[in-house]
């Protein structure tokens, strides 16, 4: 098997969506010149986190911030997981991961299945019901047990 090193880019996020967007192009360059093959986005990376933001900060993919992670893939030669964006889709609003291969190209592209979910019940009623899946905080690794997985068709 071969080895990759996969960039984790945590990021302070404003209010400014082309300062956002260009931090996180630099993060992208500073971790393909340390010798990532994959880089990592967080979730919201050009907005404020939070569904309240998402009419403003939301854009079309392809839009601006998804071009300049498809040119930041390819000026760096790595694969690109956009964490995630608010994306406008005609009337509707998704939080939406994009992902790019080295040569820019957009492979896969994931709309999160919860956000109106989220939107409709609280933070702790999400977390008690087992929808919540904690992935990581800090230097901590959460991870649901099997059985505490539930099919989307359950709710």
């Amino acid at each position: 098997m071969s080895k990759f090193k996969l960039a984790m880019v945590q990021m302070a996020v404003g209010m400014s969506k082309p300062d956002n967007v260009a931090r996180a192009v630099k993060f992208i360059t500073e971790a393909s010149s340390a010798g990532a093959n994959i880089v990592t986005l967080p979730e919201c990376f050009n907005s404020p986190y939070g569904t309240k933001f998402f009419p403003e900060y939301a854009e079309p993919i392809p839009g601006p911030s998804t071009q300049a992670l498809s040119e930041a893939a390819k000026n760096n030669a790595v694969y690109v997981v956009g964490g995630s964006i608010p994306e406008k889709d005609g009337d509707k609003i998704y939080n939406t991961c994009a992902i790019y291969n080295p040569s820019g190209e957009m492979i896969a592209k994931h709309r999160k299945l919860l956000l109106v979910f989220f939107a409709l019940i609280s933070f702790e009623q999400a977390l008690s019901s087992g929808w919540i899946e904690l992935r990581y905080s800090f230097k901590k690794t959460f991870v649901r047990r099997p059985e505490q997985i539930r099919h989307k068709s359950e709710f």
